[in-house]
């Protein structure tokens, strides 16, 4: 998202030496304001979000290019899903009430096994509640090794896990555990045709913007009055 500010408006009631000084001031504006953004658009994840980890409330990201300020969530390559990705399903930027969740870094493990059916957490089995934290997001550690262990060409630990792309045997498609005892099986992930929707919950975009409109035009005669002084 990206805020300009107008000189135009100020420099009508401005001396000429103000006016050689506006850009700076401007600049100097945008930039503090940058950095202030990041601490509004955290509180709103604090305050929207069922828990947001340190790493999603630091992802808020801005730079200041003459007059132009841009606001941005961090898209980390280096991420096995970044956090501009898995925040994107809840941006209610032009008013979207509901988005498709994004494509998991499980999901991208299932096309190895030649579907493109998307796993969804069985929070109400035996095995699919072992992946639900207490504050009811997934357990990060526990996916990766189960990507681990799906991944592997001799897999081990105490937990057997197996994919099923289509119905067979009266199981359906989906990521089961097998259990040693009396050989039982349960369902931990289940893969869909159609991606679920989640509800939007922060106006990124409207936010940022209601707040540069509010708070900018005082920024900058303030940044000016310090330069002239």
């Amino acid at each position: 998202m990206s805020v300009s500010f107008d000189l135009k408006k100020l420099e009508r009631r401005l001396t000429e030496i103000e006016k050689v000084f506006l850009p700076e001031a401007a600049e100097k504006a945008l930039k503090q304001f940058g950095f202030e953004s990041r601490k509004t658009l955290a509180d709103a994840m604090r305050d929207k979000y069922q828990t947001a980890t340190n790493y999603t409330l630091s992802s808020p990201r801005y730079k200041v290019e003459g007059q132009t300020l841009t606001v941005s969530i961090l898209d980390d390559p280096k991420q096995n899903q970044s956090a501009a990705r898995y925040l994107q399903p809840t941006d209610r930027t032009g008013g979207v009430t509901r988005k498709e969740v994004q494509p998991t870094t499980l999901a991208g493990v299932m096309r190895r096994f030649g579907t493109n059916k998307l796993p969804v957490v069985q929070p109400n089995t035996r095995a699919g509640r072992q992946f639900i934290a207490s504050n009811g997001n997934l357990k990060g550690k526990k996916v990766q090794s189960l990507i681990a262990h799906l991944t592997s060409p001799n897999p081990t630990g105490s937990e057997r896990y197996f994919v099923i792309t289509d119905k067979h045997g009266g199981l359906g498609p989906g990521i089961w555990r097998r259990y040693r005892v009396k050989n039982a099986v349960s369902l931990a992930f289940a893969l869909v045709d159609q991606k679920p929707k989640v509800d939007t919950q922060i106006d990124f975009h409207g936010l940022v913007l209601k707040d540069a409109e509010e708070r900018l035009p005082a920024m900058v005669e303030d940044k000016l009055r310090r330069l002239l002084r």
